[in-house]
Formats: structure tokens, C-alpha cells, sequence
């Protein structure tokens, strides 16, 4: 008998020992992560990941949305894990809401955005605006005789017929921009007629706006549709190159973010979102040298941007048209008879 309870005291203390150990390893905190994909350049994803890191713990895995068709980048989104998307056109989160791999959430400084440039629901949140610009090559402007164009129909100049480059576009952005815009604000009859004379310029598609920069850059070419922020830049870098906006069809250009529906770490993403709306998040680019790329918040007050747009002519985008009728304007535009 007494071996007997000895034996069973051995097993109790064993057992008190297990449940000690492992409430030992419950008590070990698990570092908060987060997983992020982007759109965006390595330069700035790297920034809001690392300042983000720094101010809360949490550990930030970073993965970026390849190049491709709509349609393949947002099947990645939806094969992948990821809580956060990042960056990316307002039609690609419109089509991402619609297939239903976003989950709504209204940062906190939503009200603080205006109406034409959120999403009322909270499927996304948009964050940054930039519009379309022109950049030229000063040289070639100087041999042709030309002012830098600043409007649709200075791109139709003789001396600019196979000097226009842009993105594809299918690619969305500026290019897409372009033209949407132009629809919206003369009507398809008028837009498809300027379709016409443009395409008579033998404008070159590339697979990028980079690309398209890069030939304007070497002088192979005379003028690329690019977003602004991005030629300003580029202005800044090199004397040869010149920006300017659009006047008579620009878009207000949104990037935007999201948190994915088969997102695992879901308050965490939320207090991505909140803090790329907060001050310390509005902030971040233009305290490292993003002057040109404008926080939403900022869109009601003067912040510069409006000197230096002036007047410009930006239409309130039909999302469920220039989304899901993508392919039909694309088709339509390049269809369009040479004048």
C-alpha cells in the first residue's frame, strides 16, 4: 500500500509538473505579424512596413503582387494568404469586392476623406491621389518646334505622329485614366472620334509606364502618358525631362488598401489601415522626399496641389463602368478609325 501511494504522488507530481511546463509556454507572448502584399514600390512598401514595425512590435512580411493581367493579379490575391493588400487601382479593388476577397473595415479617420473619394462601405480604403501628367523629352520638343502638350489635343500635333508612348491599357493607371476620362466627359461619341485621330499618331504600347519613361529618357520618343507624381520626379532628377498635367482629361488617380477576406490576422490589419490614415501614416512619404503622391486627408485643403494642377478638367468616376466594362472601352478605342 504505501509503495502504491508513492507510486501515485510520482504520477500526481509528474503531471503538476507537465501542467506548470506548459502553462510556462502559454504565458510566452507570440510576436504580433502581419501579411502584407503590395502593389507598390519596394522603396515605399519598405518604408510604411519599417515605421509601422517601430511603432507597434508587430512584424511585417512583405510580398508583392506580380506584374500581370487583372485578371491573374487578382487570382493571386484570392490563391495567397495575405491580411493586407496594398496599392493598386480603384478598379481593381472595385472587381476585388465583387468577387468577394476583400472583408470591409472603416479606419477611423474615414469621415475625414471626402465622399467622391472613399468607399462607403469600407470595402477599401483609398489613401493616396496623384493624376495624369505628360512627360517630355525637352530636347525633342526644342527640334520639333513644340511647346510641352498639356491637353489631349495637343497630342495630335504632325510632328508627334509615332513619338507618343504609355502603358498598355490593360494595365490600368494613367493610360486607362486617360481615356476613361475623356469618355466620361465628352460622351462615347466624341471620345471615340479623338480615339480615332489618336490612334493615327501610331502611339507605341509598352508593358509599363517605366518602359514608356525609359524611351522618352533615351529620346527614342517625345512624350509619355505617366502619373504625375511620377514625372515630377523624374523632372527633378533630369534636366532634359519636362512635366506636365493634363488639362482638359485628367482622374483623380487612387491608390488604395484593403483588408483581404482570408485574412488571419485581422486586428492587426486594422491597425494597419488606421495607421496609414493617421497623422504619423499621412505624413511618412512627404517626410521622405514623396512630395507629389497627396494623402487623401489633405484633398479639401490647399496643400499646393492646387497651384500647381490649375484648372483641370477630372470627371466623378463611374467605378461599375470603367471596371467592369474594361475590355468593351479598350476594344472600342483601339477599334476606333484612323482620321
Amino acid at each position: 500500500m504505501m509503495h502504491r501511494n508513492i507510486f501515485l504522488k510520482s504520477i500526481a507530481l509528474l503531471l503538476l509538473l507537465v501542467m506548470l511546463a506548459g502553462c510556462g509556454q502559454e504565458q510566452t507572448p507570440q510576436p504580433k505579424q502581419l501579411m502584407l502584399c503590395s502593389s507598390m514600390s519596394k522603396k515605399i512598401t519598405e518604408l510604411f512596413a519599417e515605421n509601422y514595425s517601430k511603432a507597434t512590435g508587430v512584424k511585417v512580411k512583405i510580398s508583392y503582387l506580380p506584374a500581370g493581367t487583372q485578371k491573374e493579379r487578382l487570382d493571386y490575391l484570392r490563391q495567397n494568404k495575405f491580411d493586407v493588400w496594398l496599392g493598386g487601382t480603384s478598379e481593381e479593388y472595385f472587381l476585388a469586392d465583387e468577387q468577394k476577397i476583400l472583408q470591409p473595415y472603416i479606419v477611423k479617420e474615414a469621415y475625414k476623406v471626402p465622399a467622391e473619394l472613399r468607399n462607403r462601405t469600407g470595402q477599401w480604403t483609398s489613401l493616396y491621389l496623384s493624376y495624369i501628367a505628360f512627360l517630355s523629352n525637352k530636347n525633342n520638343l526644342h527640334a520639333y518646334g513644340l511647346y510641352a502638350p498639356e491637353s489631349m489635343e495637343e497630342l495630335l500635333a504632325p510632328q508627334l505622329k509615332d513619338e507618343i508612348v504609355l502603358a498598355d491599357f490593360n494595365l490600368g493607371g494613367a493610360s486607362y485614366g486617360m481615356i476613361t476620362s475623356l469618355w466620361q466627359l465628352r460622351g462615347k461619341n466624341e471620345a471615340l472620334a479623338y480615339a480615332g485621330r489618336f490612334n493615327a499618331q501610331e502611339p507605341e504600347y509598352t508593358s509599363g509606364f517605366g518602359e514608356a519613361v525609359d524611351k522618352v529618357y533615351i529620346g527614342k520618343k517625345t512624350v509619355a502618358v505617366v502619373p504625375l507624381d511620377y514625372a515630377l520626379r523624374l523632372e527633378r532628377q533630369h534636366s532634359h525631362l519636362f512635366a506636365t498635367v493634363v488639362k482638359d482629361a485628367n482622374r483623380n488617380m487612387l491608390t488604395c488598401a484593403a483588408i483581404m477576406r482570408n485574412a488571419e490576422h485581422v486586428e492587426e490589419a486594422r491597425a494597419f489601415l488606421d495607421y496609414l490614415m493617421s497623422d504619423e501614416g499621412m505624413e511618412l512619404l512627404p517626410a521622405n522626399g514623396y512630395h507629389y503622391i497627396w494623402h487623401v486627408k489633405k484633398y479639401p485643403y490647399n496643400d499646393g496641389r492646387r497651384e500647381l494642377l490649375g484648372n483641370i478638367s477630372v470627371p466623378v468616376d463611374d467605378l461599375g463602368w470603367t471596371a467592369s466594362s474594361k475590355s468593351e472601352i479598350i476594344r472600342a478605342w483601339l477599334n476606333a478609325k484612323k482620321q
